[in-house]
């Protein structure tokens, strides 16, 4: 059995996600700070090594699951019925529906992209 609570999992998971976001982030920085003229066939052979279609295809997981943790953790401290009422669930809902169709939307146009 784990001696971590749901919150401290959910605090280490949106913190690994981040850490990967960053090292992504990095990586892309040297790329352009080191490559001079940068167009699309640079750009375009940049992606076609399958390690960076790799390394970015982590880099969009990462987004989705520290988007999706972190706004589940801003839902419910904020969308509550001390702010809402009795609208707070309906609130609530609508907003997890929306972000879970921008992460649907976003990896999927990224997957099609990159692969």
């Amino acid at each position: 059995m784990s001696k971590l609570g749901a919150g401290t999992k959910d605090f280490i998971i949106i913190r690994v996600c981040a850490v990967l976001i960053l090292i992504y982030s990095i990586y892309l920085a040297a790329f352009f700070i080191s490559t001079e003229g940068i167009n699309y066939k640079v750009w375009s052979s940049f992606f076609q090594n399958p390690i960076n279609k790799i390394l970015t295809s982590a880099f969009f997981l990462s987004f989705a699951i520290h988007t999706w943790r972190g706004t589940w953790a801003v839902a419910t401290d904020y969308l509550t019925p001390k702010f809402f009422g009795h609208f707070s669930k309906y609130v609530y809902l609508t907003f997890r529906l929306f972000v879970a169709a921008v992460i649907a939307l976003v990896l999927t146009w990224s997957f099609f992209i990159i692969w």
